[in-house]
C-alpha cells in the first residue's frame, strides 16, 4: 500500500515538473520584439501629445487639471441640438477642421446613456457593427426610456449655452447635460455631476481624409498615413481615425476593469508618478 503510494506521489511530481519544464520554455519562446510597445505605435505617441499638450497649456493658463475644459477646440453646431424620441442628437465640430461630427445620445431604462459618435458624412462608413458582437440578441431589444420620460430644456451658464434632458432613475433624479462651448457632457445624479466627459479638454477625433501629398504627415503627425514594425507595413489611405476622450469618475477613488497588465482589478495609473503605477496604457487586443 505504501509503494502505491509513494509511486502515486513520484507521478505527480515528475507531472508537476514536466509542466514547470514545458511552461519555462513556452514563456522563453515568446518572442518580446514581435510585440509592439506603446512608443511604438503612431496613434498612442499622438493622442499622448495631444493630452500633453492640453496639460501644458492649462498650465500656461493658469488652470488646475479639472478646470482645463477651455482647451477643448471642440465645440457643437448651432442650432443642431435636438430631442428624436429616446435620442439626444446632436452635431459637434473642430474649430480649425470643421468636419462635423454626428452625436446619439440614446437613453435606456434605469437610467443608461449610451453615446455614439461618428462623421456626420465621413468618406466611408467605420466599422459599426460591434452591438451585434457584444450585446444580446444584437442590441435588439434593448429597452430604451419612453420619449415621454425625457425632457429637453436649454439654459445659459456663465455665458454658455447648456442642453439639459432631465429623467428619472430608479427613485433618483437624473439628467445629462451637455455644454456647447467647449463640448463637454455631465451625467447629474440628485445635483451631483458624477460622469464628466471632456472636463480635461483631450477628446480628440481624427476624421477620415484624402491623401494630401506625398509626404506622410498630417498637423505635424508621425504615422498618419503609413508607419512600419520590424517587416510589416501598415498603410492608411484614409489617412488617420483613431479618437481619444477623457472621462472623469467624480468623488471616486477607485475605477474597476479588465486589466490589461496582471495586476488588480482596480486600475492603477498608466502616468506613473504613484505607487505600482504604471507608464504604460492597458491595452486590449481583438484576440482577448
Amino acid at each position: 500500500m505504501k509503494l502505491k503510494k509513494s509511486k502515486a506521489r513520484l507521478a505527480s511530481l515528475l507531472y508537476l515538473a514536466v509542466t514547470v519544464s514545458l511552461l519555462a520554455q513556452v514563456g522563453q519562446a515568446v518572442k518580446q520584439e514581435d510585440f509592439k510597445t506603446s512608443e511604438q505605435v503612431a496613434f498612442y505617441r499622438r493622442h499622448r501629445a495631444f493630452a500633453d499638450g492640453v496639460a501644458k497649456e492649462s498650465q500656461l493658463l493658469g488652470k488646475s487639471a479639472s478646470a482645463s475644459q477651455t482647451a477643448s477646440p471642440y465645440s457643437i453646431i448651432q442650432d443642431s441640438v435636438y430631442l428624436d424620441g429616446h435620442t439626444l442628437v446632436a452635431s459637434v465640430q473642430h474649430g480649425a477642421e470643421k468636419v462635423p461630427l454626428k452625436l446619439n445620445v440614446s437613453f435606456l431604462d434605469r437610467g443608461i446613456v449610451r453615446i455614439r459618435g461618428q462623421e456626420d458624412a465621413p468618406l466611408k462608413p467605420r466599422f459599426d457593427e460591434t452591438q451585434k458582437l457584444v450585446l444580446r440578441d444584437g442590441g435588439v431589444n434593448l429597452k430604451y426610456a419612453s420619449a415621454d420620460s425625457l425632457q429637453l430644456t436649454s439654459e445659459f451658464v456663465n455665458g454658455e449655452t447648456v442642453h439639459v434632458v432631465s429623467f428619472k432613475e430608479a427613485n433618483n433624479t437624473a439628467s445629462l447635460r451637455m455644454t456647447e462651448r467647449p463640448w463637454t457632457v455631465e451625467y447629474v445624479l440628485n445635483n451631483q455631476p458624477s460622469i464628466l466627459l471632456n472636463s480635461k479638454g483631450m477628446f480628440h477625433f481624427e476624421h477620415l481624409r484624402e491623401k494630401p501629398g506625398a509626404d506622410g504627415e498630417v498637423d505635424g503627425a508621425d504615422g498618419a498615413w503609413e508607419e512600419t514594425f520590424r517587416s510589416w507595413t501598415d498603410t492608411k489611405p484614409r489617412g488617420p481615425e483613431s479618437f481619444g476622450l477623457d472621462i472623469s469618475f467624480n468623488g471616486y477613488e477607485h475605477v474597476y476593469g479588465i486589466p490589461e497588465h496582471a495586476s488588480s482589478l482596480s486600475l492603477k495609473s498608466t502616468r506613473g508618478g504613484g505607487k505600482d503605477a504604471y507608464s504604460q496604457p492597458y491595452r486590449l487586443y481583438n484576440l482577448d
